[in-house]
């Protein structure tokens, strides 16, 4: 923008300066218009004033887009900014929440001891059990179990 608006300033003075050097007349035509005695400097001063508010109008169509983006931008960041807090307090709360549940599960436990049954204690709170292995079975059997239509064996 400051480049446009320079060399904007350039060509003005530019203009300028040949409208001084050159004090001279003449006639233009212009479709069905027609002029006489016309100093040389003003259809230049005219083309140059075109085209100057022709850079102008874009100036501010380009810095008013810009703007926009920018306010859009800040919003996007700022909405991302409360989602990053409010994920960093609840992976706090989570972090603490699994740290007592990993206490809990560390510290012996008042559960009672049944001896006589031989029944096993209780497990603790929120302690959970891994899942008995259980393979898989190949890609042959379940090509068997599908061809002779019955489901495979399930553990």
């Amino acid at each position: 923008m400051i480049v446009f608006l320079a060399l904007l300033l350039l060509a003005l003075l530019a203009v300028g300066l040949y409208a001084a050097q050159n004090t001279g007349t003449h006639d233009v035509t212009l479709w069905h218009a027609h002029w006489t005695g016309v100093a040389d400097w003003v259809p230049v001063v005219i083309a140059a004033g075109l085209v100057t508010v022709l850079f102008l109008m874009y100036m501010l169509y380009a810095g008013a887009r810009s703007g926009m983006r920018h306010g859009a931008l800040r919003r996007r960041i700022t909405t991302h900014e409360t989602t990053i807090s409010d994920l960093r307090t609840q992976t706090q709360r989570l972090r603490e929440e699994n740290a007592r549940l990993k206490s809990e599960a560390r510290s012996p436990q008042s559960a009672p001891v049944e001896a006589d049954q031989g029944a096993p204690a209780t497990e603790p709170v929120g302690v959970r059990q891994a899942p008995a292995y259980a393979p898989e079975p190949s890609l042959g059997e379940r090509v068997r179990s599908f061809l002779s239509g019955r489901e495979p064996a399930d553990s």
